[in-house]
């Protein structure tokens, strides 16, 4: 499934080829790029069931190449290099001038992508890693329960192995709600919730006692979670009718090119 993706953003820059002159440098401009890049943050979503079977959406990364040529050379061809570790793709710009991209996971990657001419004038961007941020593909897990006779665990993946940062935040939302069951045995339940993260440990935990016809939500929130796959455990003291909706939500935002990492 490959949703519509809304974010547009268009990126115009000069591009400068530096002539030394003796003691001075005269700037010519070869290249006036014009590139439309759709879907650079998006939302990847992954639906987990009780056995931890996941149903993904993925959003695609479209560059849109328009450049003009200050010399009057003919365009050879566009490129991407999308910074997952894939391949490097381009396209014969008499075919034309939009390369797509799925990206697979979660994370930060550093795409680069840009024109030559056929003088071998090339424009790309970034200029340098340091000026540009990453694309990104935060990551928004589930889990939902009808009726179910204990509340199952949210398994959380790791980022994709090539993102260049770890996610910035972790936001966990569960609501766990203790209905009425047929025949009439329901009771009280504690319910326990314990997040767990990569190397093992118990990183905070809640317990509420839930009434029969009532719910109960577990919020957490933490700052720069460390890299890897996390857990989430929900025990029930009970058996009952348990209704679960459970959201872990791995965010990156403006994220920008580690380079000193």
């Amino acid at each position: 499934m490959r949703p519509i993706v809304s974010l547009l953003i268009v990126i115009n820059i000069f591009m400068a080829g530096c002539i030394g002159l003796g003691n001075f440098e005269e700037w010519e401009e070869n290249i006036y790029p014009m590139y439309g890049m759709t879907g650079w943050e998006m939302v990847h979503h992954f639906e987990k069931d009780e056995n931890n079977q996941t149903t993904e959406t993925l959003t695609e990364l479209e560059i849109e190449y328009n450049p003009e040529s200050a010399v009057d050379a003919e365009f050879v061809e566009f490129w991407l290099i999308p910074g997952d570790n894939s391949e490097r793709l381009s396209i014969d710009p008499k075919q034309g001038n939009t390369i797509p991209y799925m990206y697979s996971g979660y994370g930060a990657f550093m795409a680069e992508f840009g024109v030559i001419d056929s003088l071998g004038n090339e424009d790309t961007i970034p200029r340098t890693k340091y000026d540009w941020p990453a694309v990104i593909r935060s990551a928004q897990f589930y889990l939902n329960q009808t009726q179910a006779s204990e509340p199952a665990d949210l398994f959380v993946d790791a980022p994709n192995p090539n993102s260049v940062g770890s996610p910035e935040r972790i936001i966990v939302e569960s609501t766990i709600g203790n209905s009425f069951a047929l025949p009439l045995t329901s009771e009280p339940t504690d319910i326990t919730w314990s997040l767990i993260d990569p190397e093992g440990n118990v990183l905070e935990t809640h317990t509420e006692t839930i009434d029969v016809g009532d719910e109960y939500t577990w919020e957490f929130y933490l700052e720069s979670p460390m890299r890897g796959d996390w857990q989430l455990t929900i025990d029930s003291s009970a058996e009952v009718n348990i209704n679960q909706t459970t959201e872990i939500r791995m965010g990156y935002s403006g994220f920008m090119y580690d380079y000193e990492g």
